[in-house]
């Protein structure tokens, strides 16, 4: 492969100024990329796994953005420096990818959060409420009811 398509393989500025023209559309992940390149190139994931020094789990993890099954943003953001390094790509383009992907994911889940109605956490804090008053009233009969026991059993005993 020569040094020409290498470059046109790794330049993601294209595709990187598309995606930011359209807002709607998310930037691409970095693991994709970095897949589409690795496939591209012809490695497995065994070899880059072999080359970097992590196990065939993390490179799939990152491929798929897996970011659960890997160690920390630390680790994640190193573990992609150096695939993009053994690729050729631009490391740069590519941490900004990730730090896209995460910062959207984040965005995401914080609108998913605030669409949770208030009204179910009432409910939910009602019926808690009403469980507890149920074995409280519950354990009350049941110790006057010992209690009950008891004491005629005294009286039985005083009869006597």
């Amino acid at each position: 492969m020569t040094d020409t398509n290498l470059n046109e393989e790794t330049d993601f500025t294209s595709e990187a100024s598309e995606s930011a023209s359209s807002e709607q559309k998310l930037w691409p992940s970095a693991g994709q990329k970095l897949k589409k390149l690795r496939e591209e190139l012809g490695y497995s994931r065994e070899k880059v796994a072999q080359s970097l020094y992590i196990t065939v789990h993390y490179v799939e993890a990152l491929e798929h953005d897996n970011y659960a099954k890997l160690p920390g943003h630390p680790f994640v953001k190193g573990y992609y420096k150096a695939y993009a390094n053994f690729l050729g790509a631009d490391t740069d383009q590519l941490l900004n990818y990730y730090l896209n992907h995460v910062e959207n994911s984040i965005n995401q889940g914080v609108q998913e959060t605030q669409t949770v109605e208030p009204g179910n956490r009432n409910k939910s804090i009602l019926w808690i409420a009403v469980v507890i008053v149920l074995i409280g009233a519950l354990a009350g009969a049941f110790l006057m009811m010992n209690d009950a026991n008891a004491l005629s059993s005294l009286v039985d005993v005083i009869d006597e």
